[in-house]
């Protein structure tokens, strides 16, 4: 609709219009014309009715000397009376004018006075109501279309001679009385009239009406055109290409006001005005641009130098970063070296102190033993730790016993929990499956979980390690629970990070670096898993490791081994 042009529209709903007026007239006359035709009709049936009353009341009341002329010299009736009179009549007056005039009724003398169905409706009428006067309808007579009217006829006193009573006996012509009486419906006049002169005059009226009101509508449809032609389209047409102007950058243009319509003045004068606040505004908008299009350049500018400062500096983080994992890892291993033939000539001292027997000996050779181990611990992780961050770290994948597992970290663990006074459980499920993962990584995962859970739970506490296979996921899930001192919440999302600790004071109560559940979980994920931890505080903590058996093998292996 909106790419419709505004006289088209217009030329559209006037022909619309046109047509619905034409329509509306042509019916309208049509029914005009009907009803007009069917008033003179019905008049006209009236007119013929009254004359034909007319003429039976003249019948009717010179019976007698109808009957003196019926009678011969010799006293002989020569059957001469009012019905054969008016009956004679209707019949000339049909042959003249080609309108049909009968006189009907139920129980005629003469058959052929008996009623149609329309007649017969029409006597019916007139018998059951007295108050009817007349029967009129548009019907078909003879194969022709015609208009009938009926009208009835009373009996008067004239009339009773020959129908009035006694029923049954006869009359001067033969025929037994009705037994009527005065104002009795003694039978129907019935007048057919053609139309075919009524249906031509009838659509010539309703030609000539439409002809006119057609060259009207047109006329008005002629003046209506021009006028919205004149009055609305010019107009707009200028102000659209006032419009376009605009819209190619032309500012400067201006519209003559018109002086068709005060809208349309107003409008012009709007448009005019919008033009020239539009001139105003680009030419501070050109202003405010080219100092933008400066500023922006020297920003632009400022930011390649920026940027050239940026990359230098990250070229040299990534090379001070390189350089420190590789001395991290260069002094890891350096350290390690001499701290293995401390804890070998540690362990050499301690069995000579058993063998002499000297107990200060053997204690300071297991300080010695426990310290180095510790530290080993720490430079371990440390290296580790640089391996991942300098790419270098692999997984060693194998199928592992998880039996084989947990006897490791029995050793480890229950050494540590006897030292404290710690009970240590672990509980492996029947189903659990061989998983394929690295070994070696694997027992570090679960080494720093087991450590960290004996070392914040305090003494007569517990530490449990239990393993179960879920199915549903296809997942080896370990569980490491302690009765420690707990973590609150608001900590459980910071301590998977590198360096650190809940307590990170100066006069902190546990040691480590804070690498420990880092590696867990750098090493957890590694192997597709994940780790999570549920805790309150100064009621213990729950960490969840969820491992995915992945080429593990079927749990009926498993159990033949």
């Amino acid at each position: 609709m909106a790419r419709v042009r505004l006289r088209t529209i217009f030329l559209v709903l006037l022909t619309v219009l046109v047509a619905a007026a034409f329509m509306a007239n042509y019916f309208w006359t049509s029914h005009t014309q009907q009803r007009q035709t069917e008033a003179e009709l019905v008049e006209k049936g009236q007119v013929l009715a009254q004359q034909m009353g007319a003429m039976w009341s003249f019948l009717a009341a010179n019976q007698e000397q109808l009957e003196q002329a019926a009678y011969t010299e010799t006293g002989s009736y020569m059957g001469l009376h009012c019905a054969i009179v008016g009956r004679s009549v209707g019949l000339i007056f049909s042959r003249e004018t080609n309108y049909t005039t009968r006189f009907v009724n139920f129980n005629p003398r003469n058959p052929s006075d008996a009623p149609d169905a329309f007649e017969a409706r029409a006597l019916t009428a007139f018998l059951e109501g007295p108050r009817v006067t007349e029967y009129h309808a548009f019907a078909t007579f003879d194969g022709r279309e015609v208009f009938r009217y009926s009208a009835p006829m009373q009996i008067q006193e004239n009339c009773l001679d020959c129908h009035g009573e006694p029923a049954g006996t006869f009359d001067v012509t033969g025929f037994p009385r009705e037994g009527w009486k005065i104002g009795d419906v003694g039978g129907a006049i019935s007048i057919v009239i053609p139309l075919d002169i009524y249906r031509e005059n009838e659509q010539s009226t309703v030609v000539s009406n439409i002809i006119f009101f057609s060259v009207l509508l047109v006329l008005f449809s002629v003046c209506i055109w021009f006028a919205l032609s004149y009055l609305v389209a010019s107009p707009l047409n200028r102000i659209q290409a006032g419009v376009k102007q605009v819209q190619k950058g032309d500012l400067d243009i201006k519209l003559v006001p018109t002086e068709t319509s005060r809208e349309l003045s107003e409008l012009v004068h709007e448009f005019n005005s919008m033009n020239n606040e539009l001139a105003s505004m680009y030419s501070d908008l050109e202003n405010q641009v080219t100092d933008r299009t400066q500023r922006l350049s020297e920003a632009n500018k400022l930011l390649k130098e920026q940027r050239a400062q940026l990359e230098g500096i990250n070229h040299r983080l990534i090379e001070e970063n390189r350089y420190k994992s590789d001395f991290l890892a260069m002094m890891s291993h350096e350290l390690r070296t001499p701290l293995t033939s401390i804890i070998a000539f540690a362990d050499m001292l301690s069995h000579d102190a058993h063998d002499l027997a000297d107990a200060d000996t053997a204690d300071i050779c297991a300080e010695i033993d426990v310290n180095s181990q510790l530290l080993l611990g720490i430079i371990n992780d440390i290296l580790d730790m640089s391996r991942i961050d300098a790419g270098k770290a692999e997984l060693n994948c194998e199928l592992v016993d998880l039996g084989d597992l947990a006897a490791a970290l029995e050793l480890l663990t229950r050494v540590l929990a006897d030292r404290k006074g710690i009970s240590y459980a672990c509980d492996i499920a029947g189903d659990v499956p061989l998983l394929r993962a690295d070994f070696d990584k694997l027992q570090h995962v679960f080494v720093n979980l087991l450590s960290n859970a004996v070392k914040f739970t305090p003494e007569g506490g517990t530490v449990s390690l239990k393993v179960t296979f879920d199915g549903d996921t296809d997942e080896i899930v370990f569980a490491v629970t302690d009765s420690g001192i707990g973590i609150a919440r608001e900590n459980q999302k910071e301590i998977f990070d590198r360096f650190r600790q809940i307590d990170s004071s100066d006069s902190r109560k546990f040691g480590g670096t804070g690498l420990g559940l880092a590696l867990v979980k750098e090493y957890t994920q590694m192997h597709n898993g994940t780790v999570e931890v549920a805790s309150e505080l100064g009621e213990g903590s729950t960490f969840t490791v969820r491992i995915p058996r992945q080429r593990g093998v079927g749990l009926e292996d498993h159990a033949d081994r």
